[in-house]
């Protein structure tokens, strides 16, 4: 089986939490926690005793008969043997554990889980064990007692790591596998940008919502009244068999799951808000929009419902949804006519406080709002940041979309959360409430990986999957065309936005237009394509929106603009995938100053650097930057442009069908032309 890589600065906020638990802790709890680590907080909770002179005991190894004495005061002892709450050690002749012995993560795991379970053995998949490298060092008895643990927040789940089961716990392990003993848990997890992707990922063995339905079974058989599952949007639009039926069968697969709450993405709007409101009204669960607005009437529409309440375990959770402020740039124009999407904080303090007033024992986001890992100091980025770096202590945690990153990590205290894409992983916030105050003490931020072998698949949720997968079964089988390698969006040159698939996809576009030019949006090529056959549901899954091709003419000067980016930052230079030009650029230049000359293929100027330009060349590209709104890509606007009525990937799989019928296979080596060249 393939696994995936990810950079190292992604994962590394998820590995180093618990070394930071101190940084964890919200300041508005009926303990002085905010530099409290797990061993004084179970000396406050008088499960830890100081030494004679009032200080904290050193992190040294905790034997089996203080976590005996820490049970009794906790008062979990119901049900159990003092006798049998230990694995009996094998130099020991059989008669029993000694109890001077150093607590290793074997006995803890038993100890845990008879303790959470009044002495008896609980039911658990095993499969949750496969995270760790080591598992196959885990004893067959204990297997149990060690995947309940890990489900029920004892541990900590660390995809590839060791668990290291007769490694000797120190003072702060053990508290810290205490808590879920001493404090309530409200386990939330979180999709987010499936994008229709509800078929596990066949090449790597990974996703697809049968298995985020497993493991999302796996916590509830653990914390079944204390789980909240949400997603952050964006959640339909993508691939064949979502699309085909306008999103209706990723939506029945997370009903049949059972989710809580989810958000309004950008891309729920692509089928036109009709659509979006039938899918609204499908959905067993409130899809949430708290900062929608007509702009006519400074009201939400009906339909974007703000917020929703749950009772999870006990607790009155109140539940936010946040679109992206960036969706009319990011979604067709047309589609979003008439709406505006402002900025969330203002209106999370506003409903925060209603929600409480409400009766709300706690109050988090699920939103569309992106967030990523800034590359040199690691720092969570983006809109997501911005909402918690804004809050004073309202909301409790929040769980994003949009960017598609890897993000785990707490901003102002507060836990947040965005799950890659694709159902590549499930994001993991644990928050430890305190069950007399019902404070919020501290929580935990993880990611939780999605191959096959790390938990069983939902069966109806399968069967749900294999009906569509049936009904479309025909369509996404044909074999369009042959690649000899993979095509992919890779960049060529570093930053810059030019690729294998870009130029491929382009070509075609200006081939079939037969126009001088094409231009395509890096962001509507949304899959690579492997080596092999590529089938009609490869081409799917790279071109899913339903764009069509849109002709014009453009002058010299306007072109330049274009590949100068649409504002005047950075990362928006040259980002555009291109056909029909060579384009010379000195990246040492400022900003709109960097292109200095553009050619057609035979020759032909384009755009000469102090020349007055003006002269017009054919162009195509698509109905979304045709707009002038399409990722910021204002210039497009200026034009008047004619449309051809075929969605892009019909066209794009007719191109590859045509190189089928010659005989022909691809080479994509030869999809990279030097279009861009670099004084």
């Amino acid at each position: 089986m393939k696994k995936r890589q990810f950079l190292t600065v992604l994962a590394a906020p998820v590995m180093a939490l618990s070394l930071y638990q101190a940084d964890s802790v919200k300041a508005d709890t009926n303990f002085d926690a905010v530099n409290m680590s797990d061993t004084e907080l179970m000396i406050e909770k008088n499960i830890m005793q100081e030494k004679g002179n009032g200080k904290v005991h050193n992190n040294s190894e905790i034997t089996r008969n203080e976590v005996k004495k820490m049970l009794q005061r906790a008062d979990e002892m119901e049900g159990l043997n003092p006798k049998d709450i230990f694995f009996s050690d094998s130099s020991n002749k059989g008669k029993g554990a000694n109890p001077n012995e150093p607590i290793t993560k074997l006995d803890m795991a038993k100890v845990f889980t008879l303790a959470m379970n009044n002495g008896k053995q609980p039911d658990t998949d095993v499969e949750v064990l496969n995270n760790f490298n080591d598992v196959d060092s885990i004893p067959e008895e204990a297997k149990p007692y060690v995947a309940y643990a890990l489900l029920a927040g004892a541990f900590d789940i660390s995809f590839e790591d060791e668990f290291n089961p007769n490694e000797p716990m120190d003072r702060e392990e053990v508290a810290a596998s205490f808590k879920p003993l001493v404090f309530d848990v409200i386990d939330i997890l979180s999709t987010n940008d499936v994008h229709g992707n509800i078929e596990e990922d066949s090449e790597y063995e990974q996703g697809g919502m049968a298995m985020v339905g497993g493991l999302i079974e796996d916590f509830r058989s653990v914390n079944g009244d204390g789980t909240v599952v949400v997603d952050g949007g964006d959640t339909m639009q993508g691939t064949l068999i979502s699309n085909s039926f306008d999103g209706l069968s990723t939506i029945e697969t997370l009903n049949d799951i059972g989710y809580d709450a989810g958000s309004i993405g950008n891309h729920e709007f692509d089928w036109g808000v009709d659509v979006l409101q039938d899918r609204l009204e499908d959905a067993d669960y409130p899809i949430l929009g708290a900062n929608i607005f007509e702009e006519d009437t400074g009201e939400r529409p009906d339909w974007a419902q703000p917020y929703t309440m749950v009772d999870i375990g006990g607790y009155q959770v109140g539940i936010i949804g946040f679109a992206t402020t960036e969706t009319p740039e990011t979604t067709l124009s047309t589609h979003v006519e008439g709406l505006e999407f402002p900025t969330p904080a203002p209106i999370a303090e506003e409903l925060t406080a209603e929600l409480k007033e409400q009766g709300a024992d706690m109050v988090m986001v699920t939103s569309h709002l992106p967030g990523w890992h800034e590359e040199e100091t690691d720092e969570i980025m983006g809109e997501l940041a911005d909402l918690a770096g804004s809050e004073n202590g309202g909301l409790d945690a929040l769980v994003g979309g949009h960017s598609h990153e890897r993000v785990a990590g707490h901003v102002n205290d507060i836990p947040v959360v965005e799950a890659d894409e694709y159902t590549k992983a499930v994001g993991h916030i644990q928050l430890f409430v305190d069950r007399d105050s019902k404070e919020i003490y501290s929580s935990d931020v993880d990611m939780l990986e999605t191959y096959s072998h790390l938990a069983g698949e939902d069966e109806s949720v399968r069967d749900i999957v294999d009906y569509y997968q049936n009904e479309v079964e025909e369509v996404t089988s044909e074999v369009v065309s042959t690649t000899e390698g993979p095509i992919t969006r890779d960049r060529k040159y570093g930053d810059l936005g030019v690729s294998q698939l870009g130029n491929m996809i382009t070509d075609a576009m200006r081939e079939t237009a037969g126009t001088d030019i094409a231009f395509q949006n890096s962001g509507g090529i949304r899959n690579d394509i492997g080596e092999g056959e590529i089938t009609y549901g490869d081409v799917f899954e790279v071109l899913p929106f339903d764009n069509y091709n849109v002709t014009a003419d453009m002058t010299g000067e306007q072109i330049k603009d274009i590949f100068e980016g649409p504002a005047e930052d950075d990362w928006n230079f040259m980002q555009i995938q291109f056909s029909g030009m060579n384009v010379v650029y000195d990246p040492s230049q400022e900003d709109g100053e960097r292109v200095s000359s553009i050619e057609l293929w035979d020759g032909t100027p384009v755009y000469t650097e102090g020349e007055e330009n003006d002269e017009t060349f054919s162009v195509v590209t698509n109905n979304f930057l045709s707009t002038g709104t399409g990722d910021g890509y204002y210039t497009f606007g200026e034009v008047e442009w004619e449309a051809d009525p075929d969605f892009q990937r019909e066209l794009f799989a007719d191109y590859l069908r045509n190189i089928r019928d010659q005989g022909e296979t691809i080479n994509p080596d030869d999809a990279f032309e030097d279009r861009l060249i670099e004084e």
